[in-house]
């Protein structure tokens, strides 16, 4: 009987072991902004970031290369260690706290009970790369007074770069256009945290 049992369990752990994830997983980084002398974890003025939105293609924890305009193509080894918008949302609060050193930025929701007087909301059209290594960012934000619910400022924005053809090198070519993302936010919000 045991022997029979060891028989008829071999073939599912030869299936099971086929099944095994042998996937590779990545994030996206927040730039190298140095933030010049010390400054409180909190302050008077909060910036808070909205939960980005990303198109239904981007929702996948495997990533996505495009092959051509009308065609993607979905790298089930090769994934993000997490979702791609909480990712984003990360990166781009690390880097606008390195930005605007004298703002508390804070990724929504938080559980502090800090009011935040402008929110930024991001949505992305594109964040993807093609076979050739060349990555684009494109979308839109904006930045909405919460006490008047009015857009203060926002722009489209559309960015693309060259990197090298393979995923870590477009997963870094994304981080860099997030840093221009960040650095052109931080330059157009500056004014209303004075």
């Amino acid at each position: 009987m045991r022997r029979l049992s060891l028989l008829l369990l071999l073939p599912a752990l030869l299936l099971l072991s086929a099944c095994s994830s042998k996937s590779d997983f990545y994030r996206l980084h927040p730039s190298q902004i140095q933030r010049s002398g010390s400054h409180p974890l909190y302050t008077r003025q909060v910036l808070g970031i909205g939960e980005v939105q990303v198109p239904d293609y981007l929702e996948k924890s495997a990533m996505v290369t495009f092959q051509n305009k009308e065609q993607v193509k979905i790298h089930e080894e090769q994934r993000w260690a997490g979702s791609l918008d909480k990712n984003i949302q990360s990166v781009l609060t690390q880097n606008l706290s390195a930005l605007l050193p004298h703002t508390t930025v804070l990724a929504y929701p938080w559980n502090e009970p800090l009011r935040d007087r402008y929110r930024l909301y991001l949505s992305v059209d594109h964040f993807d790369g093609d076979a050739n290594g060349t990555v684009t960012l494109s979308g839109h934000w904006s930045l909405v007074d919460q006490e008047s619910d009015e857009v203060t400022t926002g722009e489209s924005f559309h960015y693309t770069e060259r990197g090298t053809p393979d995923t870590p090198g477009i997963v870094a070519t994304q981080s860099r256009l997030l840093e221009r993302l960040s650095r052109r936010i931080a330059a157009k919000v500056r004014r209303y945290y004075r």
